[in-house]
C-alpha cells in the first residue's frame, strides 16, 4: 500500500512540468499515383515523425480516377499536391502554382522495348506499335524525344496504354511508356531481356514529381508552407539513405499494388539514381532548367512563346525576411551561384563530415538559414579545422558555417548575430573537477576560438593545443595537462565514443559561446540577409533541431551530490512514514488480538465466539447444511495447572541438585 501510493506521486510529478500540447495543424497532400516508392520521402516524413516535430498533422491522399492533382490544390480541397512536369504549362498562362521542390531532378518516363526487337533508338520506332497515352501534357517529354528525331504521330501507331507490361513481353506491342523504376524489375523477374529509350539521353531532361501549392496558400500560410517544405526534404531524404527500412514501411502501410520487398527495394534504388543534382543536393529547382524544359511544350504545342516562370519556383523567405530592394538585387545577381561554404570537419554532434556530407547541428541551421535567404551552396571540405581557417583566410569559401568571433578571425571574417550558444565545460580528473584554472595547464583544440577565448581570459595559463579531444582526454588522464576545455555535447561525446572512464565533464568556466556565419569579405553583403534570417527563426525550429542532436545519453561523470542529498531526504521521510504505519498496524494486530482472544489461554473470547456462532448458522442456512458444536470444557483449568505446577516444580529441582 505505502509503496504503492509513493510510486504513484512520482509518476505523476513529471507531469506538472509538461507544456501544454499544441493541436497540430491539418494538412492533406494529393499524390500523382498509387502508392508506391514514388512517394517515400511523404511516407518516411509521416512515419519518423518529420511532419509531427513541425506542429504538422498531414493526410497523404491516393490517386483515384478522374483526379488531376492541379485542381485539387486550386479548389481548397487539398493545400499541397504532387504534379508531373507538365505544371509549367499551367504556370506559363494563369501564375497560380508555386513550385516547391523536385523529388526527381530526371524523369523516370521512358519507353521500354524488348532486347530482340532491336528497338534501340527512337528512330528505330518508325512504324512501330507504342502504347502511350493521348494527353500531350503527360508524356511531353517522350512526343518532344520522338519529333526531334523525326517520328511524329502518323509514323507510328498508337496503341491505348493497357499498364500492363505483360502486353509488351507477349509481342502484343513494340514500345511501351514505363518508368524505370517499375516495369523493368517485371521484365528481368521474367528473365526477358529490355532496352531502355530514355528522353534525357537525347536532350530532354525533365524535372518530376514536382511538389507545389497554390500561390495564394502560399502568400497565406507562409510558416506553415515552409514547416511543411522542410520536413518533405527530411523525409526524402531520410527514405533514400534508409532504403530497406523504406521498403519495409511501404509494404506493410502503403502496399496498395501487393508489390513485394524486393520490387520496392528496386524501385528505391532506381529512383535514388534520378533523385539528386550534380551537386549532391535534393529537390533543387533552377529557372534555367524550367525554361529549357519549356522547349518541350513549345516543340507538342502546348504553350507558347510569351511564357514567364520567374515567379514560377517557391522562395521560402521572401515574404518573411522583408529584404530590401538592394538585398533583392544582389540575391537575383547571385541566384545561380553555388556558395563555397567551408565547416569543421570532426565536431561532431555539432557538425562533422561524413561519406560525403555535412551532419551535425550547425548542418541543418546553415541549410534552413541558407535556405530562407534562397541561397544554393556546396561544402568545400577539409581534413581538420587548422586546414578550415586556412582556406577561409585563402578566400577559397565565402562562408564559414559555425564560427566564433575572436579578434584575430575578424582581420578576415564578418560574423552574423549569433545561431546557437553552446556551454563552455572542463574535462579535468574527479578529484580536481572544482580547481581554479588560472595557473593550470588546460588542453585545448589548436586553432579554435577556445584557444583565442582562454588566453585573454587566463593569460597565466600554459594553454596545452591538441589536434583531437581523444587527444585532450588522454592528455588529461595520463597527467599531462590538468584540464581539457570544449563544448559540452561535443566533449560527452568523445568520451562514450571512445569510451574513456575516470575524467569527469564539470562547469566550472560557467560560461556559454556564440557561434556565427562568418562571411569573407568580399561577400560581405551577404551579412544582412543572413542576420534576417537568424532574426526571423523561431523557438520552434530551434527547439526541434536541439531535441534531434542532443536527445542522446551521454556517459560521463557529473556532480550529482544535490541530487542524492534531496533523494536521501526523501527516502529518510519515507522509511520513517514506512516504520509508522508497520507500528500502527503491529498496534492495532494487538488490539484486535486482545479484544477477540484469552490472553491467558489464547482461546477466543465470548463475543467472538457468538459473532462466529452466528455467521456458521447463518451460512448452514443458506446452504441446507447439517451444523455441530462441539464444546471443551475447562473450568477447572486454574486448579489443574496448579496442582502439577507445584509437583513439576518439585521434580525440577531434584533434578537439579
Amino acid at each position: 500500500m505505502p509503496n504503492r501510493f509513493i510510486n504513484c506521486i512520482l509518476l505523476l510529478i513529471p507531469l506538472l512540468y509538461a507544456p501544454p500540447l499544441k493541436a497540430a495543424d491539418p494538412v492533406r497532400l494529393q499524390l500523382l499515383w498509387k502508392h508506391q516508392f514514388q512517394f517515400a520521402g511523404y511516407y518516411m516524413a509521416v512515419e519518423k515523425g518529420f511532419y509531427a516535430d513541425e506542429g504538422l498533422d498531414v493526410e497523404l491522399i491516393e490517386m483515384t480516377n478522374g483526379i488531376e492533382p492541379s485542381h485539387e490544390v486550386m479548389s481548397g480541397r487539398v493545400e499541397f499536391a504532387v504534379g508531373r512536369s507538365s505544371l509549367l504549362i499551367g504556370s506559363a498562362t494563369d501564375n497560380n502554382i508555386v513550385a516547391m521542390l523536385a523529388a526527381f531532378q530526371h524523369s523516370p518516363l521512358m519507353l521500354l522495348t524488348k532486347k530482340q526487337s532491336g528497338i534501340m533508338r527512337p528512330t528505330d520506332l518508325r512504324g512501330k506499335r507504342i502504347m502511350i497515352t493521348n494527353d500531350a501534357k503527360r508524356v511531353g517529354e517522350l512526343l518532344a524525344m520522338l519529333l526531334q528525331s523525326g517520328i511524329s504521330s502518323s509514323d507510328f501507331i498508337q496503341q491505348q496504354h493497357s499498364y500492363n507490361v505483360q502486353d509488351l513481353i507477349e509481342g502484343k506491342t513494340d514500345a511501351m511508356a514505363s518508368y524505370i523504376s517499375n516495369e523493368p524489375y517485371i521484365m528481368a523477374q521474367q528473365g526477358v531481356k529490355y532496352n531502355i529509350i530514355h528522353p534525357k539521353d537525347f536532350g530532354f531532361d525533365m524535372y518530376s514529381d514536382i511538389l507545389f501549392t497554390s500561390r495564394e496558400f502560399a502568400r497565406k500560410n507562409p510558416e506553415l508552407t515552409e514547416r511543411f517544405y522542410r520536413a518533405s526534404i527530411r523525409g526524402w531524404e531520410y527514405a533514400f539513405n534508409h532504403i530497406p527500412e523504406t521498403a519495409e514501411v511501404i509494404l506493410n502501410g502503403y502496399n496498395s499494388q501487393n508489390k513485394t520487398l524486393d520490387a520496392l527495394m528496386f524501385e528505391g534504388r532506381e529512383l535514388k539514381k534520378l533523385a539528386y543534382d550534380e551537386n549532391g543536393d535534393f529537390g533543387t529547382l533552377s529557372l534555367n532548367k524550367f525554361n529549357q524544359m519549356a522547349q518541350v511544350y513549345l516543340i507538342t504545342n502546348s504553350i507558347f512563346r510569351d511564357y514567364n516562370f520567374d515567379n514560377f519556383i517557391y522562395k521560402p523567405a521572401s515574404n518573411r525576411l522583408r529584404l530590401t530592394q538592394n538585398e533583392l538585387d544582389y540575391l537575383n545577381q547571385i541566384r545561380d551561384d553555388r556558395l563555397n561554404v567551408c565547416i569543421n570537419p570532426d565536431w561532431y554532434p555539432y557538425e562533422s563530415y561524413n561519406n560525403g556530407r555535412h551532419q551535425g547541428m550547425i548542418s541543418e541551421y546553415l541549410q534552413q538559414i541558407l535556405a530562407d535567404v534562397g541561397l544554393n551552396y556546396t561544402i568545400l571540405p577539409s581534413n581538420s579545422w587548422r586546414e578550415t581557417l586556412k582556406l577561409a583566410r585563402q578566400g577559397q569559401c565565402n562562408l564559414v558555417a559555425g564560427a566564433m568571433q575572436t579578434v584575430q578571425r575578424s582581420d578576415y571574417l564578418r560574423f552574423s548575430r549569433p545561431y546557437l550558444s553552446i556551454p563552455a565545460v572542463v574535462a579535468t580528473l574527479p578529484e580536481k573537477r572544482n580547481m581554479v584554472l588560472k595557473n593550470q595547464r588546460i588542453a585545448v583544440q589548436d586553432k579554435s576560438a577556445f584557444h583565442d577565448i582562454l588566453q585573454d581570459r587566463f593569460p597565466a595559463a600554459e594553454l596545452v593545443p591538441v589536434r583531437t579531444m581523444k587527444e585532450g582526454f588522454h592528455m588529461v588522464r595520463n597527467g599531462d595537462a590538468d584540464a581539457l576545455v570544449g563544448a559540452e555535447a561535443s566533449l560527452m561525446y568523445q568520451q562514450r565514443e571512445h569510451q574513456i572512464t575516470g575524467v569527469a565533464i564539470s562547469d566550472l568556466l560557467h560560461d556559454n559561446w556564440d557561434m556565427s556565419i562568418a562571411v569573407t569579405h568580399d561577400h560581405v553583403a551577404l551579412l544582412s540577409m543572413i542576420n534576417k534570417a537568424i532574426a526571423a527563426f523561431s523557438p520552434e525550429r530551434h527547439e526541434a533541431i536541439s531535441k534531434r542532436w542532443f536527445q542522446v545519453d551521454f556517459n560521463t561523470v557529473v556532480d550529482y551530490s544535490l541530487l542524492w542529498k534531496v533523494l536521501g531526504g526523501i527516502a529518510l521521510l519515507a522509511l520513517l512514514a514506512l516504520y509508522r504505519y508497520q507500528s500502527v498496524m503491529r498496534y492495532n494486530r494487538r488490539i484486535t488480538q486482545l479484544a477477540e482472544r484469552d490472553e491467558l489461554t489464547g482461546i477466543l473470547s465470548r463475543r467472538k465466539i457468538r459473532q462466529e456462532l452466528e455467521e456458521f448458522i447463518a451460512l448452514a442456512e443458506r446452504h441446507d447444511w447439517a451444523l455441530s458444536l462441539i464444546f471443551f470444557d475447562i473450568d477447572d483449568f486454574k486448579k489443574i495447572n496448579d496442582t502439577l505446577a507445584r509437583i513439576f516444580h518439585k521434580q525440577a529441582v531434584a533434578c537439579h541438585f
